[in-house]
């Protein structure tokens, strides 16, 4: 892997991401890959001597991702195309197993596109915090869910995230960073 930690960034409102990004951090310091939580923020940004590999999860909120996301992305373009990264999309969609492939997910494939990502890819489910959500969102949220067919009851926290999944995808990752020095 070189010498560095991975950096696994987090972005999202309530708390899922940053949650599937813990879970994903312990399985690869169970693989003896050192790693470094950090949430996606404007000013995030890879440090070429301190990281190794990149681990991204954000979640998709209404259709569209993080702006930060693409910033971190634009800014490091050159290192990413030269180190291994996985990019974790956290969606509500993906309840549905069938919207878990990437290649199905539509608001993945757009960031595929306008992004211009080259590493590797998962969709994960997220979770459904109606309690947690201010009235405009929940109303959208409501409204999403009721043209997709999920529940609308305003009292339901409901975590619809695969574990199993989140493991599988990390121990993927790290089979990348530990069997090849560049993850290429």
């Amino acid at each position: 892997m070189g010498t560095g930690e991975i950096l696994i960034v987090h972005g999202g409102r309530f708390g899922q991401s940053e949650k599937i990004a813990r879970a994903m951090r312990e399985t690869l310091r169970e693989r003896g890959l050192p790693s470094v939580l950090a949430p996606l923020t404007r000013n995030i940004s890879l440090d070429p001597v301190a990281h190794a590999a990149l681990l991204l999860v954000t979640s998709v909120r209404y259709g569209h991702f993080d702006r930060n996301a693409y910033r971190l992305l634009e800014r490091n373009r050159s290192w990413l195309e030269a180190h291994p990264a996985q990019l974790v999309t956290v969606s509500l969609t993906a309840r549905n197993p069938q919207k878990r492939d990437p290649q199905q997910h539509s608001y993945t494939k757009k960031f595929l596109v306008r992004s211009g990502w080259k590493g590797a890819v998962a969709v994960v489910a997220g979770s459904l915090l109606y309690p947690s959500y201010n009235l405009f969102d929940r109303l959208v949220i409501q409204f999403i869910m009721r043209i997709t067919d999920g529940p609308t009851d305003p009292s339901l926290s409901i975590e619809y995230t695969d574990w199993e999944q989140v493991e599988e995808v990390a121990e993927r990752f790290a089979e990348t960073i530990l069997g090849d020095g560049n993850g290429q």
